[in-house]
């Protein structure tokens, strides 16, 4: 491949690539926290009823789920 045909395709693989990068950051913002939602909704639910348990256990799990998608 010659180089005036490298140098365009160059560019927009680049531009490509931080264009996606861009779109992805509200889709990681969210996630990110959602996730600290349910991490912080585990450690209440734990403190207020603590039984001794190291895990979380599934019902706090899943009332944590519930309250972060907003059920």
């Amino acid at each position: 491949m010659n180089d005036h045909k490298q140098q365009p395709l160059t560019a927009i693989s680049s531009l490509s690539l931080v264009a996606i990068s861009i779109l992805l950051i509200p889709q990681a913002v969210k996630t990110h926290r959602y996730n600290r939602c349910v991490d912080v909704q585990i450690q209440m639910r734990e403190a207020i009823n603590a039984q001794g348990q190291r895990s979380p256990g599934k019902l706090n799990y899943l009332k944590a789920i519930e309250h972060c998608e907003g059920r």
